[in-house]
């Protein structure tokens, strides 16, 4: 039996490599693209409708009568232009180009982030950078220019927008803040059915109807002429949540149809839509989370093996613990984050309200000599090393699978952001297992996914009781499958060893290395 699963998996992993290198080859096509930096070390993509060439350093330009009309792409708050790359090649796909940038503190932008994103000042000077490069390029008709965002970046676009009359038009996906002394031209809000609906949906709508000039904006109606520059429409779209809609197909023609209108293009085929990395990287997924087992499997038989533990704080008593101690270190961390000095924006907040639970948890059951200090600590060499191994695989493997999704590879800051967080977080995630994951695999996998739902209800409750950042809220489905994939790790090597440090260090690493590759950073050094 053994021999068969040491087969079965390895099989996986090679065809998990196999899909890793087709999306390889599949990023590298579509679309004409290249990347390199703007005035001021702003990271950027280029993507270019037809050809095969780098915009970057191609030598012969297009005649002016060619040179396609252009978009700038802004992400939003916790993402960064790898997110926007389905949206830039969709776009690029339909016959116009498109920059997008990395704002500051984001992505492989290592400029810091001031620490908030309501720096309209910052945001735009960086977008302005993005426009003056297309309005000084030979190879885009650099008259015709909309800027375009997501979340935090469809508030900086508008923003943007209402400061340079020379745009053609602007696109605020799922947000939007109003601002600047003129009025932005031809302005489309659109925003997913799911999106928060007083912050972004209600707001969205609310600033369409100011700027169309009536008390309140039928969505799908187009007020005002494109001709005239004062079009303006707000546009639902049905079963797609605040991170959906930069996927989705018909968000994705809405848009479409309006820069054609805004450039006047008329369009004679049907709008291309595809995206072949889409598919492949929910396939690479899906491989990943089933190798997780055996990568679980195997991190347990390198570290030292526990006693599985049944005492009175198995069940119903551990959850309680937990999300009483949750609840109480809110208040804790409501005005000051004690973690502060990591130079995460919300990182720093998730992660003190983590550590401070973790203190009570982990403090508490010291205290009831619920944590074998000997146990905990025998072995510790072996366990840590299991924990690294596991962790290595999971850093590579998943980086290589994130190419619509974010760049996770981390630049000198963002490493010790990590090791900052993680040092501090490490006693929730001890005190976590230890609560939780008691008696047979079955029972305690239950325990882990009931935690962790706790986990994730007390963090929307926290959003919106103002402890923690509302943003946050927009981000708990990227959390909840975060979660998931620890519990399939962490079922995998307590059935194999029922060593609860080896979970957490797993658990703490994988959490601080996705904090510390998505949140906005406010440290270069």
């Amino acid at each position: 039996m053994k021999r068969i699963l040491h087969t079965g998996s390895l099989l996986l992993a090679i065809l998990f490599i196999a899909v890793v290198a087709r999306l390889i080859v599949l990023q590298n096509g579509g679309p004409a693209h290249s990347s390199g930096y703007l005035p001021g070390q702003i990271p950027a993509t280029m993507y270019m409708p037809g050809g095969d060439w780098d915009p970057f350093i191609a030598i012969f330009p297009p005649p002016p009568a060619k040179r396609p009309p252009a978009v700038v792409l802004v992400h939003g708050f916790t993402s960064d232009r790898q997110n926007m790359s389905t949206l830039a090649r969709r776009i690029a796909e339909n016959g116009y180009a498109v920059l997008a940038i990395d704002l500051h503190g984001h992505g492989e932008n290592r400029n810091p982030f001031s620490n908030t994103f309501l720096d309209h000042e910052e945001l735009r000077k960086d977008i302005a950078a993005a426009v003056k490069f297309l309005r000084e390029s030979p190879f885009v008709d650099g008259s015709r220019i909309v800027v375009m965002g997501h979340s935090m970046g469809a508030g900086a676009s508008l923003d943007y927008a209402g400061h340079d009359p020379n745009l053609k038009g602007s696109v605020m996906i799922s947000g939007g803040w109003s601002g600047g002394p003129n009025r932005p031209a031809n302005a489309l809000f659109i925003f997913g059915e799911n999106d928060p609906k007083e912050r972004i949906q209600d707001t969205s709508a609310a600033i369409a109807a100011n700027l169309a000039g009536v008390p309140n904006a039928e969505l799908g109606k187009r007020y005002g002429d494109f001709g005239k520059g004062d079009a303006v429409e707000a546009i639902q779209i049905p079963k797609v949540d605040h991170v959906q809609i930069l996927y989705s197909p018909e968000a994705a023609e809405t848009i479409m149809r309006w820069l054609d209108s805004v450039f006047g293009t008329a369009r004679t085929g049907a709008i291309d839509t595809a995206d072949p990395r889409v598919r492949l990287s929910r396939i690479a997924l899906l491989l990943f989370v089933i190798l997780l087992v055996p990568l679980g499997r195997a991190a347990g038989s390198i570290a030292p093996k526990w006693q599985t533990r049944e005492d009175r704080w198995y069940g119903a008593a551990g959850l309680a613990i937990l999300a009483v101690a949750a609840l109480a270190a809110m208040p804790l961390v409501a005005f000051v984050a004690p973690a502060s000095f990591v130079p995460l924006v919300i990182g720093d907040i998730q992660s003190s309200w983590l550590a401070v639970t973790g203190i009570m948890i982990a403090g508490g059951l010291l205290l009831a000599k619920q944590i074998d200090r000997q146990q905990l600590f025998g072995g510790f060499s072996a366990t840590l090393a299991a924990a690294a191994i596991a962790f290595a695989v999971i850093y590579v493997a998943e980086g290589a699978i994130s190419v619509i999704l974010h760049q996770m590879a981390l630049t000198p800051e963002r490493l010790m952001a990590m090791i900052l967080a993680s040092s501090i977080m490490l006693p929730f995630w001890i005190g976590f297992e230890f609560l939780v994951r008691r008696g047979g695999i079955v029972a305690s996998t239950v325990q882990g996914l009931i935690g962790r739902a706790l986990i994730l209800g007390i963090t929307v409750a926290g959003a919106f009781l103002g402890v923690l950042p509302f943003v946050i809220v927009l981000i708990v489905p990227i959390l909840a499958i975060l979660f998931a994939m620890m519990e399939v790790f962490a079922a995998s090597a307590y059935s194999n060893s029922r060593n609860l440090l080896l979970i957490a260090i797993v658990e703490t690493a994988w959490l601080a290395w996705t904090m510390a590759a998505t949140n906005p950073i406010t440290f270069m050094f």
